[in-house]
This record gives C-alpha cells, sequence and structure tokens, in this order.
C-alpha cells in the first residue's frame, strides 16, 4: 500500500484551482427548518423570534451609520433594510444579522432580488438557513450565480457519493464546494480512490473535504511528507484532520518532536503497529499549541512557539540556499 501511495503522488499531478479554507464561521441560528415537498417555505419572524418588536427600519439605520463610521457609504439605508427583512424572513436572528451585516459588508453589494433568487434554490434543496448564511457569508460570490446554474450544481452534488452520504451533504459543512464544478470534484475523488480504499477515502474526506478542491501539489507534498519522513501510511493519514493544514505546520509538529527525541520513524512494513510507538499523527497535527506543546511533546508552549519562529527561518534558509543553487546551475549550462 505504502508503494501504491508513493507510485500515485509521484505521477504528473492533475491541476486543479487552489482554494484557501476561510476561519470557522460564528454565528447564533437556532432554525433549521425545510420546506415542506414542492413549495418553498421561509420560517416566519413569529416561529423564530416568538415576538414582534423588530423594528427593521431603525435597526438598517443603526448598521448605516456604523459602516460610515468605518468609511462605507455606498449602501442605501432602503438596500440594508431590504436584506435585513429578507434574512428575518430566512430565519436568521436579529442579532447575528445586526453583527454580520456590519463585520461583512460585502454581502450587501448584491440587491435583495438577487439574494431571494438564491435563497429560494437552496431552501428548495432543503438546505438550513445556517448553511444558506454561513455560506453566503463565507462566500458571497455564491450570490453572483445564476438560479438554474446553481439549481444543476446542486442536483449533480446530489447524485455523487461517498460512501452513504452525498457531496451535498459535505458541502454544508465546507461552502467553498460551491464554487468548484462537479466534474472537477468527480476528477479528484477518482484520484483519490486509486490512492486510498473505500474504507480509508471516507474518513480520509470527511476529515479533511479541503483536499477535494486545494491544489493537488500541496495536498500530495503534505501526503509525501507525512509517508516519507514520518513513515505513516493510509489509514494514519485517513484519521487525521492533517491535510486541512499547511506543510510548514505539518514539519514544525514533526521536526519539534523528531529533535526532542520523542519521535522515531516507524517501518511499518516491518512491523504494523510500529507507529504506536508515537503519538498519533492527530494528536501531533491537529491539537492546539497548547495541548501539542504541554500533553503531546511534554514540554512548554513557550518552547514550541522558540523553535516555531526557528524552524521557520531555517527552512526559509534553505530554500533560499536551493534557489539560489539552481540559479548557479542555470547559469553554469547556459
Amino acid at each position: 500500500m505504502a508503494n501504491k501511495l508513493l507510485r500515485t503522488l509521484l505521477r504528473q499531478p492533475i491541476s486543479t484551482r487552489g482554494f484557501i479554507l476561510s476561519p470557522p464561521f460564528l454565528c447564533d441560528i437556532n432554525s433549521h427548518n425545510k420546506p415542506s415537498a414542492g413549495k418553498l417555505k421561509y420560517c416566519s419572524m413569529a416561529e423564530i423570534l416568538q415576538n414582534n418588536d423588530i423594528d427593521v427600519k431603525a435597526r438598517s439605520s443603526d448598521i448605516s451609520r456604523e459602516l460610515q463610521d468605518k468609511g462605507i457609504n455606498r449602501f442605501s439605508e432602503g438596500q440594508i433594510e431590504s436584506i435585513y427583512q429578507l434574512l428575518l424572513d430566512l430565519g436568521i436572528k436579529a442579532k447575528t444579522i445586526d453583527s454580520q451585516l456590519v463585520e461583512t459588508p460585502d454581502i450587501l453589494n448584491y440587491p435583495a432580488e438577487k439574494w431571494n433568487s438564491i435563497c429560494e434554490v437552496f431552501v428548495e434543496n432543503g438546505i438550513s438557513s445556517y448553511n444558506i448564511f454561513k455560506s453566503i457569508v463565507m462566500y458571497p460570490e455564491l450570490l453572483q450565480q445564476r438560479p438554474s446554474r446553481l439549481r444543476d450544481i446542486l442536483l449533480q452534488n446530489r447524485a455523487i457519493t461517498i460512501g452513504k452520504e452525498n457531496v451535498l451533504q459535505l458541502i454544508q459543512r465546507y461552502p467553498v464546494l460551491y464554487l468548484v464544478p462537479p466534474s472537477k470534484i468527480k476528477k479528484r475523488l477518482a484520484l483519490l480512490n486509486t490512492m486510498f480504499a473505500p474504507t480509508e477515502s471516507r474518513p480520509l474526506i470527511r476529515n479533511n473535504p479541503n483536499i477535494l478542491c486545494d491544489d493537488w501539489q500541496d495536498v500530495s507534498d503534505k501526503m509525501m511528507y507525512i509517508h516519507t519522513e514520518m513513515g505513516l501510511e493510509q489509514p494514519q493519514i485517513s484519521a487525521s484532520q492533517a491535510l486541512q493544514k499547511s506543510l510548514m505546520h505539518i514539519k514544525t509538529r514533526h521536526l519539534f518532536l523528531s529533535r526532542a527525541g520523542l519521535y522515531v520513524k516507524p517501518n511499518l512494513l516491518r512491523d504494523k503497529m510500529s507507529h504506536r510507538r508515537n503519538p498519533s499523527l492527530s494528536d501531533i497535527i491537529d491539537t492546539s499549541n497548547r495541548f501539542f506543546a504541554n500533553k503531546v511533546a511534554k514540554l512548554s508552549e513557550e518552547e514550541y512557539k522558540v523553535f516555531s519562529e526557528m524552524i521557520r527561518e531555517e527552512l526559509s534558509s534553505s530554500q533560499s540556499d536551493s534557489d539560489d543553487s539552481e540559479d548557479e546551475e542555470y547559469h553554469t549550462d547556459i
């Protein structure tokens, strides 16, 4: 299996558009109402807020003033008010709307009519209010889609399955995939299936949904490092969220343990259980700096921070020397 992974990674990579995972979206929404079959149904304000004291005009005026204080003057109160009311009807809490429109005003660039047509498509497909708003806040360009095109994308993604789950269910946790053509997702899944058994690929994708759209060279570089330098194989990779992290993060965590004598590269061909003598890949990569330093390495967080800076400079210097060497080689050949 290890050789199979290595051979596949060394092949010419498939080029895909790379995406960056946005920071976690935080909001307080308690409505997950779904439409009745064949009918579009927004949640009523009474169902969500249990009162009728939301003064949309006043709240929109407050938001307009806050934006103006930030030097943002391009949105009229009427425009803010229409989108505010739409979001209330969708089932979003007023305090969430207040904070989100101020923090991410780019979502006001689109008229309420556009919001309504796109939200209708999501609601028709049973997407919850929480996930609709989260997706648009994280990726406002979703509002640029033609409703017919978005409807077709959702239909295609529903037909792509990963075990018992379809891609549409996965996208609700990782909405950048709405922006990836389903054909590219299919190709990436086919590639991953040549490297991981079905029992491994399913948890791999659940733990690392970004691998369906990240630049393939970045993904393969991370897998190669974990495989060749850390001595781990598909089961360990798929059980962690390591591929969501940067290659620098992976290298830093591994080298910190290795140089402290706390990580010995296993030989899984000779001993399938040899990796258990080290902390798990998930404990090494997926944890906070404090947990990793204190619980995994049994050292201080400050020591880890100092090492991180040192290794960053070391690796940057090494890369610079490598680039200089290549330049010299190029000029010599000439």
